[in-house]
């Protein structure tokens, strides 16, 4: 099991702990805004908390904002990951704030009302070096494109101007055509992830980088993988997903 380690400068690159990862996506430039995009259980949420231990181990600061977990369960998630970001929750370097949207009654006005209230607590009291949205599918689905967008372009402008990472996780059934090619130009990164079956038959996750701008290298961009208890996200060979 990893234990944090102490630097004093931040990187200008977020690399991953995960080398066969990091082979694959060449690291993440400080500042940037990825969109991590994939049906339910393809593995976008593994994913961010990769980011996240990864981001911890770096000296970052992290905040993830959960809208499908409460923070005890989220922590939990982590520990079967063997992450060990729980002392970086104590003392303050890992925030998490949990959405709960259970028993509201949602419409636009509500919709707009929470990404205008998030949207200040994130350039206010939530600051973090790295940021996860996971995920923004709900409230969004809520929201009129107008408001929407403009969310996402303050946060362009935050990240740019604050020199910060943001991840945000969707499902990309709830968005229109036209507006997720509209969410997808204003982000610096682009992801996809999704369920296929192996020439053996089993089922396992992939991960297509589609785009990084100001990455300092992109190679092999697209990969297979399975979650494994106790590891993560482990990089299946090429001999095992090959046609």
């Amino acid at each position: 099991m990893s234990t944090l380690k102490e630097v004093k400068k931040k990187p200008q690159v977020l690399n991953l702990e995960n080398s066969e990862l990091d082979r694959i996506i060449g690291g993440f430039p400080v500042p940037s805004m990825n969109l991590l995009e994939g049906e339910n259980d393809t593995g976008k949420s593994v994913f961010a908390q990769e980011v996240t231990w990864s981001a911890l181990l770096k000296g970052f600061s992290v905040r993830y904002i959960t809208t499908e977990m409460t923070v005890p369960s989220l922590l939990k998630q982590f520990e079967s990951l063997s992450f060990s970001a729980r002392s970086s929750f104590i003392r303050g370097q890992f925030n998490i704030t949990a959405f709960h949207a259970k028993g509201i009654n949602w419409d636009e006005y509500v919709a707009s009302n929470y990404l205008m209230l998030m949207l200040n607590f994130i350039k206010r009291k939530g600051e973090a070096d790295v940021t996860i949205f996971d995920s923004l599918t709900f409230i969004a689905t809520h929201s009129s494109e107008r408001d929407l967008l403009s969310f996402l372009s303050e946060l362009r402008n935050y990240v740019d101007s604050k020199n910060k990472i943001i991840f945000i996780t969707i499902h990309p059934y709830a968005f229109d055509s036209n507006l997720l090619v509209r969410i997808r130009s204003i982000c610096d990164g682009h992801m996809i992830f999704k369920v296929r079956t192996l020439p053996s038959g089993e089922m396992a996750r992939s991960l297509e980088l589609l785009k990084l701008r100001g990455s300092p290298k992109v190679q092999n961009n697209t990969c297979a993988f399975k979650v494994e208890s106790g590891v993560g996200i482990k990089v299946l060979p090429f001999s095992q997903v090959k046609a």
